[in-house]
């Protein structure tokens, strides 16, 4: 991906504290909600494992869809910080997608990167502000 969208957030989350999770969170959450489907997931996991780890969760998160797109059965990551909803969900839609959902999901994170950044650059401002 050209832009790295979790070193981003490592760098600025942390100075944010947890106002800037927490906004993050519910912003992604937003996003979820006006979603279908696999893209629904993707979101609502991110959303997760940022609640769960801070920062580091949207490379957390980003892991375990490229894992999840690119592994067998017996290579199945661990989601057991996300929602059991939504790590079901994410399974169930992701582990066995076709070729061409897997294209579908590497734009949709493409896209999904360069709208975080420039929700990163709106909570910086106003948490700033």
């Amino acid at each position: 991906m050209g832009l790295n969208i979790a070193k981003l957030a490592d760098e600025f989350l942390p100075v944010l504290g947890a106002a800037g999770v927490k906004a993050l969170t519910e912003e992604l959450t937003g996003l979820a909600s006006g979603q279908d489907g696999w893209k629904k997931d993707v979101l609502a996991l991110m959303a997760d494992a940022i609640s769960t780890h801070g920062p580091e969760g949207i490379q957390v998160a980003m892991d375990a869809i490229n894992k999840l797109l690119d592994a067998d059965d017996a290579d199945v990551p661990d989601l057991d910080w996300a929602d059991l909803e939504v790590a079901s969900n994410i399974l169930a839609r992701l582990q066995n997608a076709e070729a061409s959902r897997k294209k579908e999901v590497d734009a949709f994170l493409v896209q999904f990167s360069t709208t975080m950044a420039k929700v990163l650059e709106a909570l910086i401002k106003g948490l700033t502000a």
